[in-house]
């Protein structure tokens, strides 16, 4: 199961980093930029994407992570709202974190359903809907830990429970 991932300028890297380590467990990670050049995370890490947005087929996306960030310049591009309407139409997993949910928020996909977000009253730090998981910034790692189990990547209850305790509780097995 291959994992799609939209980095854009200002994109905040350590929100998804874990997400992106476990599910490379089943699967390679994909990243989407809004176009072929590189862009610089919020902590300064230079990335070339692999595809652009014109590249990209919404039919090869099982998984997509929209990490926080800086977002102004994905709220107007309507090729990657008419992506993610196009992913919850097919009921594809959608992961989204920090200002990220703004985005979801934006395109429509959020009316309806539960959902956490920065901005949100909804105290959890993670939410998961369906086939759509939302996270506040400091949810990151349950938001990687529940993305995995949503899209069934443990291999059962226990292996699971021991990355919990490992990833979260910094715990030996």
């Amino acid at each position: 199961m291959n994992t799609h991932v939209i980095i854009y300028d200002g994109y905040v890297s350590f929100e998804i980093m874990l997400a992106m380590y476990l599910m490379k467990t089943k699967g390679d990670i994909i990243t989407i930029g809004m176009t072929s050049n590189p862009v610089k995370s919020y902590e300064g890490l230079i990335v070339t994407p692999h595809h652009s947005m014109d590249e990209v087929d919404h039919r090869d996306i099982e998984v997509l992570i929209i990490p926080g960030g800086d977002i102004s310049e994905l709220q107007q591009n309507k090729q990657l709202i008419a992506l993610l309407q196009k992913l919850e139409g097919d009921r594809k997993f959608i992961g989204a974190i920090c200002s990220g949910v703004d985005l979801l928020n934006q395109a429509g996909i959020l009316e309806g359903k539960q959902y956490t977000s920065n901005d949100a009253t909804h105290s959890d730090t993670y939410v998961v809907h369906d086939n759509i998981i939302t996270a506040k910034a400091n949810g990151y790692v349950d938001f990687a830990l529940a993305l995995g189990q949503m899209t069934g990547i443990y291999a059962d209850e226990a292996d699971y429970e021991e990355t919990i305790r490992f990833f979260k509780y910094f715990e030996n097995a």
